[in-house]
């Protein structure tokens, strides 16, 4: 698998950067990290997000989700958020192991539904706050 494995060395979330949620919810991830340099944060629109986006499978690439890449796969959906929650601290970690006990097709339903109000109840931004952020800028971004 070819995820920009030469630039990209951690896990790295794609995320809407005009959505207010997905926004909040990476800044939300990054305060709770296990290891402050072990994620990267990329905007789905970004030059990096789209240079990634283009080597997934093709049923992948226009998916309206959040990427969850690490050089074993690429999550998406609330299999996404699981692996998310997972690199966080107590007690994230133990509630990414709680939800991924829910069968997945219930997860993507509820991450679909709140996936198609996001934008009306918590906003748009013009930027995407993480594609100029500090641990991005660390491999080169």
């Amino acid at each position: 698998m070819n995820y920009l494995d030469d630039e990209i060395n951690k896990p790295s979330i794609l995320l809407d950067g005009e959505c207010g949620l997905c926004n909040k919810f990476a800044g939300f991830m990054h305060r709770r990290l296990r290891d402050k340099k072990g994620a990267q944060f990329f905007g789905i629109e970004s030059e990096v997000g789209q240079a990634m986006i283009s080597t997934f499978p093709t049923e992948l690439q226009k998916l309206d989700t959040v990427y969850f890449v690490n050089h074993e796969s690429i999550k998406t959906k609330s299999s996404a958020v699981i692996n998310c929650l997972g690199l966080m601290r107590f007690p994230y970690r133990f509630i990414s192991f709680v939800i991924w006990l829910v069968p997945r097709f219930v997860r993507d339903a509820v991450y679909d539904f709140v996936a198609k109000r996001r934008k009306s109840v918590f906003g748009t931004t013009d930027m995407c706050v993480w594609d100029d952020f500090p641990s991005n800028q660390e491999t080169g971004k």
